[in-house]
């Protein structure tokens, strides 16, 4: 897709906070940790196991959000502590959002835990 975005202002979340986009509407995310500029969110996979997770990242300094930029986009953010650490990667620029498989940030709502 390749979506650019513009900066967006930062909307309070919490952890734990559930979250919706426009494109996946029905499947509400959960967010699972913040830092300044990033917000990781999860879901369970559609027809898998317990703890088989989809995830996205908020970008917040682009007005993006996607997976990161590794190979399968396939990482570990099946704790919060790795979900944190995934943001650490992302605030001191080792990774980044995927260019390939970002849109542009489409929150519809949110809501608590």
């Amino acid at each position: 897709m390749n979506a650019k975005g513009s900066p967006t202002t930062a909307i309070p979340l919490d952890p734990g906070a559930r979250i919706r986009f426009g494109i996946e509407p029905r499947r509400p995310y959960t967010v699972r940790a913040l830092s300044e500029h990033f917000v990781l969110c999860t879901r369970q996979r559609d027809f898998a196991t317990t703890g088989d997770f989809v995830y996205t990242v908020i970008d917040w300094r682009n007005g993006i959000r996607g997976p990161v930029n590794v190979i399968g986009q396939s990482v570990d953010v099946s704790t919060d502590e790795r979900c944190r650490d995934l943001l650490d990667d992302l605030e001191a620029g080792r990774w980044e959002i995927s260019h390939r498989n970002r849109v542009q940030l489409d929150i519809l709502d949110r809501g608590e835990s």
